[in-house]
């Protein structure tokens, strides 16, 4: 081996250069380098959720606590919470009925029972109206505040269903309990209709009027039975009355017709008439015109309401039946 002394310059030189300079190091391979990205991509992603958690944390909706929550179920339901309730059941609305009845149910409060009984009444399960109506009038679910609109739900449960007597009793109880029951006087009064008890039927319907005095429901109902009377000038005054409460309420617009017709005046009895509704109005028209002799003219509508109808119109058919047999005794007039 060579001393130092033999080595030349140059060597001395690259020797030196070796031995202080650090090798060069690798370049990175392909999957090195991916790995460096995932590792900065987690490292980022980490640093992200540290400074949005607590963020998160502070908008987190607080988590029911069960015990509240069967705690307000069983609440009694507020005024307002009744007052939907009753507004969906007058205008039909029964699912949503039904729905909020489920909600309140836990409660155990009568007034929801109450409600139940009105529900299962507009929707025609009558068995089970009565049998709610009858608990709470003097059952055992028995309230005082509630019996007047109890007795007087089951008063109208038992005249749907042809119990006249049974209605006509828990009726009159109803108003000698709560005189203010416009629906019970409603009922009273058409009870009163199919007797014939004319006295009471006016007493009656002036006292649902009077106890509220914008439902044309109750001014329909004495507008018929005014035409059961042949009062037909009242009659027409008291159906007009309705429509100008409520436009579309269809027996107050049929009955008017008739009541026009019956007095004559049967050009003024298609006022409310539309294309809907001119056969079945035809109809009327002519079964006004029958009653009053005119049976010419009664004919000629019954054939007019034929014609107009697609549909084979058994009303105008048994009607044009029965004038033919008036015609064939010579007719005959009121």
């Amino acid at each position: 081996m060579a001393e130092a002394d033999d080595l030349t310059p140059g060597m001395a030189e690259a020797m030196v250069e070796a031995m202080v300079e650090p090798p060069a190091p690798a370049a990175p391979t392909g999957l090195m380098r991916q790995f460096h990205r995932i590792a900065f991509v987690v490292l980022l992603a980490a640093l992200v959720v540290a400074l949005v958690s607590p963020a998160w944390a502070a908008r987190r909706p607080p988590q029911p606590d069960p015990a509240a929550a069967l705690a307000a179920a069983s609440a009694p339901p507020g005024p307002q919470a009744l007052a939907m309730l009753d507004a969906a059941i007058a205008e039909g609305r029964m699912d949503d009925a039904r729905s909020l009845i489920a909600r309140m149910w836990a409660s155990g409060a009568p007034e929801v029972a109450l409600r139940a009984a009105e529900l299962a009444l507009a929707s025609g399960s009558l068995p089970e109206a009565a049998e709610g109506f009858s608990s709470l009038a003097t059952g055992p679910l028995a309230n005082p505040a509630l019996q007047g609109p109890a007795l007087q739900g089951l008063g109208i449960t038992r005249l749907k269903q042809g119990r006249i007597a049974e209605a006509a009793t828990a009726l009159d109880q109803a108003v000698a309990v709560d005189a203010g029951l416009a629906r019970a006087w409603n009922a009273r009064a058409v009870i009163a209709d199919r007797q014939r008890d004319w006295a009471t039927a006016d007493a009656a319907y002036a006292r649902a009027i009077a106890a509220q005095p914008g439902e044309a429901a109750w001014l329909a109902n004495r507008g018929w039975s005014h035409l059961l009377r042949g009062h037909h000038v009242a009659a027409e005054q008291d159906l007009v009355a309705a429509l100008a409460l409520k436009a579309d309420l269809v027996p107050a617009r049929t009955n008017l017709a008739l009541a026009r017709a019956m007095q004559g005046r049967y050009q003024d009895a298609f006022r409310q008439s539309d294309k809907k509704t001119l056969a079945a109005d035809l109809n009327t028209v002519g079964y006004a015109a029958m009653a009053r002799g005119d049976l010419s003219v009664a004919e000629a509508y019954f054939n007019r309401a034929l014609s107009l109808n697609p549909q084979f119109d058994r009303a105008a058919w048994a009607n044009l039946q029965y004038l033919v047999a008036l015609k064939g005794e010579g007719g005959r007039t009121q």
